[in-house]
């Protein structure tokens, strides 16, 4: 992401081949839709940088025939953001990616965040 926050402790996209359906680059989606969702709630937040703080949890489940039809995928995330008043936070909580009938034309990706704290900075 060019001119975008500073990204620090995301597993390489190709060390994670269970997260290509969310596309070749997971870490750039998660990014805009989080700031999308910020964005929502104050149009003037600006996110500074976003922190993977371990490993993803993945939890995929297979259909009959062994193919994953579903996939959730949860991320413990520091992001650092400027409020529209211009105040620096650090918000610390989880988020996550649901796919539902992965590979079929039903499909569905929904996301959300679970806030764990804030505190100004």
């Amino acid at each position: 992401m060019t001119g975008g926050p500073e990204l620090y402790g995301f597993p390489p996209p190709e060390t994670l081949p269970d997260l290509r359906w969310l596309g070749p680059d997971y870490v750039s989606v998660l990014v805009y839709d989080l700031t999308q969702g910020l964005l929502r709630q104050d149009p003037r937040t600006v996110v500074m940088g976003v922190r993977c703080e371990g490993d993803p949890d993945l939890r995929p489940s297979v259909d009959p025939g062994g193919v994953i039809r579903a996939h959730d995928a949860c991320f413990p995330l520091q992001v650092y953001v400027q409020d529209g008043a211009g105040r620096p936070w650090r918000l610390r909580g989880r988020w996550t990616y649901s796919g539902r009938e992965l590979g079929t034309s039903a499909a569905s990706i929904t996301h959300f965040w679970h806030l764990l704290s804030a505190e100004g900075v």
